[in-house]
């Protein structure tokens, strides 16, 4: 091997090692927070670092644990140690058996619309994604308590964080039948935004997030508006005691509103 090529395989390599460690670091930081602030996870949870993923970072059970991977790019953010308390987070929502995160529950809501004929492949996805959006807001009450007690995730943070969540602009590719899809998704994406901030108390300075998705709604027809309103109550609303009984009526609902609005026949309004 030539030197040149050597050395840099020798870099990448420290480099790789240097990235693991400040992950380790930042993972047993949130390990001990979460404790500090009540809500120990036990033992038995790895961390790995994906440098090719998309978004920041997600968790899955695997074989008597749990896995929580995070991308390259969550690394570099400053807020890994957020991230991890957020996904340690779902950790404990699904090891205390929380009925958000019950998979059956999940599986078998999203299971009614499927078979329903809403079965491509980007609309798997997105119902997937707005389930989500639900588990998220859920594990957000339990990282919220422990940012409060460790100090790690200003609000102030937080704020501008949930701000580059909202879309302002709905798609329009030409395609209204996936359009329709895509727009409901991120009526709820801006939802799950607006509601998080305001179920934890940050500001939203200056109106900004409300303001885009004012404009977001603004180019839709009035039924969006409608359903924004739906929506938002709903995640506001959600309850930390809620049973498996009522959280299954809640998503079976929750589910067949969104593909209502989805499938409705819309075009865009123009802009003044």
């Amino acid at each position: 091997m030539p030197v040149e090529q050597r050395a840099e395989k020798q870099a990448s390599s420290t480099g790789s090692l240097q990235i693991q460690r400040t992950v380790n670091d930042s993972f047993q930081r949130a390990l001990r927070m979460m404790e500090d602030a009540g809500y120990g996870i036990g033992e038995n949870v790895s961390v790995v670092v994906d440098p090719n993923l998309s978004f920041m970072g997600y968790t899955f059970p695997g074989e008597g644990g749990f896995n929580i991977v995070v991308s390259g790019a969550a690394v570099d953010s400053g807020m890994l140690e957020g991230l991890l308390v957020h996904e340690m987070s779902h950790i404990y929502r699904m090891k205390s058996k929380h009925p958000s995160h019950d998979a059956e529950i999940i599986n078998e809501a999203i299971g009614r619309i499927v078979n329903r004929g809403h079965n491509r492949d980007y609309q798997q996805k997105i119902l997937h994604d707005i389930v989500n959006s639900l588990e998220d807001l859920y594990a957000d009450d339990v990282a919220f308590r422990v940012f409060g007690k460790s100090g790690i995730f200003p609000v102030e943070t937080a704020g501008r964080f949930f701000l580059s969540w909202l879309t302002p602009e709905p798609v329009a590719s030409g395609n209204a039948g996936r359009d329709g899809w895509v727009n409901a998704a991120i009526m709820l994406r801006n939802s799950f935004a607006l509601s998080n901030m305001a179920r934890h108390g940050v500001p939203d300075i200056e109106n900004r997030a409300a303001g885009l998705n004012k404009r977001f709604l603004s180019q839709l027809p009035a039924s969006a508006t409608e359903a924004f309103e739906y929506f938002r109550k709903v995640m506001m609303g959600l309850r930390e005691d809620v049973t498996g009984s009522e959280f299954s009526k809640l998503l079976n609902e929750y589910l067949s509103r969104f593909v209502e609005e989805a499938e409705r026949p819309t075009s865009r309004t123009s802009k003044n």
